[in-house]
């Protein structure tokens, strides 16, 4: 493993992101593997690969208008409005209205019943929304004292964390751990009562990067290409003195349901398809029992990472900071060092430099996210290749989960083999560090296991079955695998969407460290004995589950914990 990491997460793959040439580089290593192990293709029309439709799409800001009635001339884009970037199974990118009547919704994520005889075939005008959460054109300010910010080492620290900050903004947030824009997130009540369009009014408390993004290109898949699971309407986010236009009064002066002027509004999130592919890949190691044959293990972690940052900076200087202030790495804010952190901090970086020079780094590498998962599969596949299991065992290297589950999403939506037939799937993410210094609860046997009895009570069973008769017994913490879902642990990586089409699925991984989405993010600080460690686990939980009478049973999602 550690020979296939120091090659796919090496400075040449420029961080692998999607959509990128390092990215094709990094694909094509891992289909030249499974070829290398005679496994089969299990990708389109007998490849191994499963193109994603991926390419550049924004807002043309001369196309987009947003008309006012009565008005002679449109408002200015970027200055009274802006269209809202689509969010899956929430706002759409394509608006075509004219001379509709808006309807003041009062404040966005409120509880108050909306009316459908007074908001259908209306635009939906909210105090809030969404992308109004941005702090400010002028930001908050610099950063926090680190003394001053609450804990959030480990499942339980940040459950507290999670909940104080969501008291703090009123009780909203809650479970879904704050992130405006997540779909579960979305108030889903003027879509109810009808309306075609939704406006948020707050462009003043919207950040300057939300604004100055509204028009500019950005990567993601081919609108439409799949069907919504919920109504996506358009939505533009408008200034207060905009509303005040609309409805002749200031805001504070409006009650839900009051009518306002029409409005015409045309703008489309148009997209056409990039220069470099974007791609799973996809191997088979068909089963040996024919009555088997046709039923999968699955197992996956994904190949993408963040690319290269726009700024260089001092490698151990920011491992340093990070080691002391930002255990979590990015999921940690940066902050100013107390005193004593600072003489830790310059200790660690004047032993760095008893060693070597300094070294700008502007390499997302991606070793531990997820290259480590992505050569543990490597390796899990080249021990399975020498192995014939009743059941076909699938292995998948999944694109694009940094830009959203970009390809596990289109896997599920799009399968190559039936997903029915899948009886459980492993997706690995993170499984290179988990040392008891750099994790709550880590250690040498230390592994965290999300969403196996989500599904199918059966299949945490088998897990913890055949842990229990290993000799390499596995420590697991299941502390993160709660129903307070603290930092949207379970909602951030691909067994999302396995889950979402009803196929039972664990998310295995050691956890977050210091180097978490920064460019310290290196092969040589990776576990390496601690991942093989793991990767012989997994191995005898698929080996299982390949091999015995009855697939898991399934007993439906358990209603206490969160949809993502």
């Amino acid at each position: 493993m550690r020979t296939r990491l120091y090659q796919f997460a090496d400075d040449s793959m420029l961080g692998r992101r999607i959509g990128e040439p390092g990215n094709v580089k990094g694909t094509d290593y891992i289909a030249r593997e499974f070829a290398r192990l005679g496994l089969k293709p299990g990708g389109d029309n007998g490849t191994w690969y499963q193109e994603l439709p991926w390419g550049p799409l924004g807002f043309d800001r001369n196309a987009s208008r947003f008309i006012v009635a009565g008005d002679r001339a449109p408002l200015l884009g970027g200055t009274d409005w802006i269209p809202a970037v689509p969010v899956t199974n929430a706002i759409g990118g394509r608006a075509e209205f004219t001379n509709v009547p808006t309807v003041f919704a009062g404040r966005w994520n409120d509880t108050t019943a909306l009316d459908p005889n007074r908001f259908r075939g209306r635009v939906a005008v909210f105090l809030g929304g969404p992308m109004a959460t941005g702090g400010g054109r002028g930001g908050r300010g610099g950063p926090q004292r680190c003394d001053a910010l609450p804990d959030r080492f480990g499942a339980a620290a940040a459950v507290i964390a999670d909940a104080a900050a969501a008291a703090a903004r009123g009780g909203r947030g809650g479970r879904a751990g704050g992130n405006p824009a997540a779909a579960d997130t979305m108030d889903a009540r003027a879509t109810a009562a009808g309306a075609v369009a939704l406006v948020f009014i707050g462009l003043e408390s919207t950040s300057a990067t939300a604004i100055r993004a509204a028009f500019a290109t950005r990567m993601g898949i081919q609108p439409g290409t799949a069907p919504p699971a919920r109504p996506e309407l358009p939505a533009a986010v408008i200034t207060a003195s905009v509303a005040n236009k609309l409805f002749g009064k200031p805001v504070a002066e409006l009650n839900v349901a009051d009518i306002g002027k029409s409005v015409t509004g045309a703008w489309n999130d148009a997209w056409r398809k990039g220069p470099v592919a974007a791609r799973n890949v996809i191997a088979i190691l068909p089963g040996s029992d024919p009555a088997r044959a046709n039923e999968y293990v699955l197992v996956g972690a994904h190949n993408d990472h963040n690319g290269v940052a726009a700024t260089a900076v001092d490698h151990d200087s920011v491992r340093a900071v990070n080691t002391v202030t930002r255990r979590q790495g990015g999921n940690d804010p940066a902050c100013i060092p107390t005193a004593d952190q600072q003489r830790r901090i310059d200790s660690m970086i004047a032993r760095a430099r008893s060693i070597r020079p300094p070294r700008a780094d502007s390499i997302n590498n991606g070793a531990d996210d997820d290259g480590s998962g992505s050569m543990l599969m490597l390796e899990i596949a080249e021990r399975f290749a020498k192995e014939r299991p009743a059941r076909s065992i699938i292995f998948i290297s999944h694109q694009g989960e940094e830009g959203g589950l970009r390809g596990s999403r289109w896997f599920v939506d799009h399968p190559t083999v039936p997903l029915e037939n899948i009886v459980a799937a492993h997706n690995m993410d993170m499984v290179g560090k988990g040392r008891v210094t750099e994790v709550k609860y880590g250690g040498p046997t230390s592994v965290q296991l999300l969403g196996a009895r989500r599904l199918s009570r059966e299949f945490g069973d088998i897990i913890d079955s055949v842990n229990a008769v290993r000799t390499e017994t596995m420590a697991i913490d299941r502390s993160w695998d709660v129903t307070a879902n603290p930092m949207r642990r379970f909602c951030r990586s691909d067994q999302v969407n396995y889950v979402r089409k009803n196929v039972p699925v664990v998310y295995i991984s050691l956890g977050y460290t210091q180097d978490y989405h920064q460019v310290t993010d290196e092969p040589q600080y990776i576990d390496y004995e601690h991942s093989a460690r793991l990767g012989r686990f997994v191995y005898d939980v698929m080996w299982a589950i390949a091999v015995r009478k009855d697939r898991p049973a399934i007993a439906g999602h358990d209603p206490a914990y969160p949809v993502c």
